[in-house]
């Protein structure tokens, strides 16, 4: 019981498996208590016993949130249960990624027209919009070197 609550206090545990890997019959009591049943019932974790007994049903299996026979058919219900919730959780987040993916691609491209129409409306008449912009680069050039010789710097 003291497992139970401890592994149920941990963030780091997404379930608890409480099993025994066989045994005469006797140890089966433990299995039986109140307190076992009470720390399974009441855990947030979910619990999945692997006790190993298929002629009676214990306590223990009755309270927990899914009972198995042995310890590896609790691990595969484990391993398989949280398959397919990550199966559930990943398709709508790989959708959301397609979507925003054809949204960016879809933006990126109208910026891109909506630059090279900028480029077409200001460029001179009959040049290239790189003509212009070398043009304005070389004449921003000779007004700091002019700027400079003024000042004395240059």
């Amino acid at each position: 019981a003291n497992g139970i609550h401890h592994l149920d206090r941990s963030e780091d545990v997404d379930a608890i498996i409480v099993g025994r890997g066989g045994g005469s019959d006797s140890n089966l009591q433990a299995f039986n208590t109140e307190r076992v049943a009470e720390a399974i019932f009441t855990a947030n974790t979910p619990v999945v016993t692997a006790i190993g007994h298929t002629d009676d049903r214990l306590i223990a299996d009755h309270v927990a949130d899914v009972a198995t026979i042995t310890p590896t058919a609790a691990g595969e219900y484990i391993v398989n249960s949280r398959q397919e919730f990550l199966a559930g959780e990943i398709e709508p987040l790989e959708q959301q990624l397609d979507a925003a993916y054809e949204t960016f691609q879809q933006d990126h491209e109208h910026e891109q027209e909506l630059a090279e129409a900028v480029d077409e409306a200001t460029a001179p008449e009959g040049l290239p919009p790189i003509y212009y912009k070398v043009a304005i680069a070389v004449l921003l050039l000779l007004l700091l070197v002019i700027t400079g010789l003024w000042l004395g710097v240059i």
